[in-house]
């Protein structure tokens, strides 16, 4: 039997790509559109030894920048970005890019930063790293013509619902050496891409898509994007990992036969899987209501027509590793592995996901949305140590259940609060605190519509 090289397949996917295929809906709306669109990717890398702090120049602007390194997976890395190369703004954590964690190659990947356009990375390290790279990535721009062919008005919550293809949102092909694979599909997973919220419109989230794209096909060699579905905060939906040419039909992220591409988005269970990701970081805000719609009809679609049951709990069988794990139908990925995606503020959300998507495909009426908030946690109290505070409090009640509670901290009782974590049980611990200084604290409820209480009475403590 004969084996395809990577330069041979891409051949044949070439060949392939040629020929129309049969099953297209030809009576599906098409519009035609000449846009200006930002397609092939500028990568940059700068390598070398950091020890303590060193500047990296850049050749040219990026608008994203990551950090990844060999060994020492446990460094605290910091980067500060500047646009003239003499100013630089405060430093944020390298953090982990939340597929690259996934890799296990002996590298660990950063997580992908937005910039306004950096020409210089000051990188700082807690201890020394014999090889770091910094990539600054940029677009370059194109003209394009986007052929669109949407489905029929739904006339079920369980019609596919509208997908932007990867021509659509600029997928280089040339950065794809992965051959699809095909299961069943079985389980679906929801991820947060744990990158900047701050984009503003549709060709701002594409430009976080096409980054994303090249920092997992080629940087991290997954040979193309992790994720099978993507959805921006305005509620578009994008094809991420390719399965075939739709000929500008609505991908539906399968083969001609219906069994779904296998992603690279949950280590150890890919095949099988469907993983959608909503673009952005979940951790401290939880998803617009435009992603989560888009969300409960992606996963209506596909639960629909897979015969998953949404709010079932099963036994999974990996298909190619004969694994077994047993999930919610509709899980998050860490369900999966020790990670914090899909975000602790999203994650507290899915029973009320699977509730929603449950009643899409059935038919009937959502529950009454819930508009009760928690009570106030009361009781808090607020032990220093040297860099760090202990804290615990009394319980909130809801009428339909408390889910977690939001951590605040400030160094006045009056101003500068910012939301230092979140957390399912009644105690926390705030770390990495200046020693010697006065801190207060503050923590509110939530429950799983996203109802907050109000907040605690603030109580302040100081480090020894």
């Amino acid at each position: 039997m004969s084996v395809l090289t990577p330069r041979s397949w891409r051949l044949a996917t070439a060949m392939l790509l040629s020929v129309p295929l049969l099953l297209v809906d030809v009576t599906a709306p098409v519009s035609v559109a000449a846009v200006d669109h930002a397609t092939q990717v500028r990568a940059q890398h700068v390598t070398r030894a950091v020890d303590g702090v060193s500047t990296f120049a850049l050749a040219q602007q990026a608008s994203t920048v990551a950090a990844y390194w060999r060994g020492n997976p446990h460094a605290h890395v910091g980067l500060a970005f500047s646009t003239d190369g003499v100013h630089f703004e405060p430093a944020v954590a390298a953090g982990r890019d939340e597929i690259g964690t996934e890799r296990e190659d002996g590298t660990t990947y950063g997580a992908l930063h937005s910039t306004d356009g950096a020409v210089a990375v000051r990188v700082s390290t807690d201890r020394p790293i014999a090889r770091l790279t910094v990539l600054g990535l940029s677009d370059g721009t194109s003209r394009v013509t986007r052929t669109v062919r949407t489905p029929a008005a739904a006339s079920a919550a369980t019609d596919q619902p509208t997908v932007v293809s990867r021509g659509g949102w600029g997928a280089d092909p040339s950065l794809m050496t992965w051959a699809p694979q095909f299961y069943a599909t079985k389980k679906l997973i929801v991820h947060h891409t744990d990158t900047s919220n701050d984009y503003v419109d549709q060709a701002g989230a594409e430009a976080q898509i096409r980054s994303i794209y090249y920092y997992h096909s080629v940087t991290q060699g997954w040979g193309d994007i992790g994720y099978n579905f993507l959805i921006d905060k305005f509620g578009t939906i994008y094809e991420g990992r390719y399965s075939r040419d739709y000929a500008g039909a609505s991908p539906s992220g399968d083969n001609a036969s219906g069994l779904g591409v296998t992603g690279a988005h949950t280590g150890g269970w890919n095949s099988g899987t469907v993983g959608v990701a909503l673009l952005g970081t979940l951790t401290n805000q939880d998803a617009t209501p435009a992603a989560r719609d888009a969300l409960e009809r992606l996963l209506a679609w596909e639960a629909s027509r897979n015969g998953i049951d949404p709010q079932g709990t099963d036994t999974f069988v990996n298909p190619v590793s004969g694994a077994t794990i047993t999930t919610p139908n509709i899980a998050g990925h860490r369900d999966y592995a020790a990670t914090a995606c899909p975000g602790d503020t999203f994650y507290p959300t899915l029973p009320a996901l699977r509730t929603a998507v449950a009643a899409r495909i059935s038919g009937t009426p959502a529950p009454p949305a819930d508009t009760q908030a928690p009570t106030a946690p009361t009781g808090l109290t607020a032990t220093g140590a040297r860099t760090s505070v202990a804290l615990s409090w009394q319980p909130s009640s809801d009428d339909r259940g408390v889910t977690g509670y939001e951590v605040w901290r400030s160094k006045s009782s009056t101003s500068g609060w910012s939301q230092v974590g979140t957390t399912s049980a009644t105690s926390f611990t705030s770390g990495s605190l200046a020693r010697r200084t006065t801190y207060w604290f503050k923590v509110r409820a939530t429950d799983a519509a996203g109802n907050l209480s109000t907040y605690s009475t603030a109580v302040q403590t100081r480090t020894s």
